[in-house]
């Protein structure tokens, strides 16, 4: 990935006159970092001309340098940081020994399987282990707890105070507002140091919205889209996503299975897929095992136990 000049402004591009900036603007294009990660047809779409809109992506894209090409020996050996989740035989089995940048995660499970608190607290681990100065998450069921922020930011000997300051909560209403928060508010606190973004839960508003069977290629689609700018959040500025998820029953031969809902769209999507179980609420006790995770054999077995300060 080439080297990348944060903040350029975009008035510095070839033929990006006065009412074409206004278009952007109006857009929500905050750099050309992230114009380049906007489409020919997006823009086409925002008002820019079709041809003006390929010149001015083409001057973006080669200004960032993300389609430089790189040797097989030269991705081998990238280096990707990653920080410690807390939970400890997740941070002991897993590839990256925790949670890497640039990916996206997905936990899915049942009510009571730890889900949220595993959002809070590597939310907490992430700005205390120095990974991101700034996390913004995205609460679509109204469940964000500044409690047991503050009870993990203890655990991990971290300020509680900045880390309330530096967890940005959105809880959008709908689904509109959540693209709009991905696509537009995102950009805004990468630039302000946000490495890390968590959606808890990343189907709740989509399930609400697009309701029947009628819908159901409409909501994928959507859900596609939406975490395809994730993909390319990550793509261009290294940005690691935590999505939680609910799940559905899928009949099997002699029994009902669970599995994340989302279908196959959200299931290629993502770069890392956990399931978590707790099979007895009444206990602490629970575990979670790759569905699909590279370097990972599906039979890997993660055990957790919750406490009032998260996961370990």
């Amino acid at each position: 990935m080439g080297k990348r000049r944060e903040g350029d402004p975009l008035e510095g591009l070839e033929g990006v006159g006065p009412k074409t900036l206004e278009r952007l603007r109006e857009l929500g294009v905050t750099s050309v970092e992230h114009l380049a990660e906007f489409t020919v047809e997006e823009l086409v779409e925002a008002g820019v001309e079709y041809d003006r809109a390929v010149k001015i992506l083409q001057q973006a894209i080669q200004r960032v340098g993300t389609t430089r090409p790189m040797t097989a020996r030269e991705l081998r050996t990238q280096q990707r940081r990653a920080f410690k989740t807390g939970v400890s035989e997740f941070d002991e089995k897993t590839p990256w020994r925790g949670i890497r940048e640039a990916f996206i995660y997905e936990f899915a499970g049942e009510f009571g399987a730890g889900k949220s608190m595993l959002a809070h607290q590597l939310s907490v681990a992430a700005l205390a282990q120095g990974f991101t100065t700034r996390v913004v998450y995205i609460d679509t069921e109204g469940t964000f707890n500044d409690g047991l922020v503050e009870a993990v930011a203890k655990r991990f000997n971290f300020d509680a105070d900045k880390a309330l300051e530096a967890i940005v909560v959105y809880q959008p209403a709908n689904v509109v507002q959540l693209e709009q928060i991905v696509k537009f508010d995102l950009p805004r606190h990468i630039a302000e140091g946000c490495r890390l973004a968590v959606i808890d839960t990343i189907t709740a508003l989509y399930r609400a919205e697009f309701v029947g069977r009628e819908m159901l290629a409409a909501r994928q689609q959507r859900i596609h889209y939406l975490v395809d700018w994730l993909r390319r959040h990550a793509r261009t500025f290294g940005l690691t996503s935590v999505l939680t998820n609910q799940v559905m029953d899928v009949p099997e031969a002699f029994s009902v299975g669970k599995r994340p809902a989302g279908g196959n769209v959200l299931a290629h999507a993502v770069n890392a897929r956990f399931m978590m179980s707790r099979p007895n609420k009444a206990k602490a006790e629970g575990y979670m095992w790759p569905l699909d995770v590279p370097g990972m054999p599906p039979d890997v077995r993660i055990d957790y136990r919750i406490t009032d300060a998260g996961l370990e």
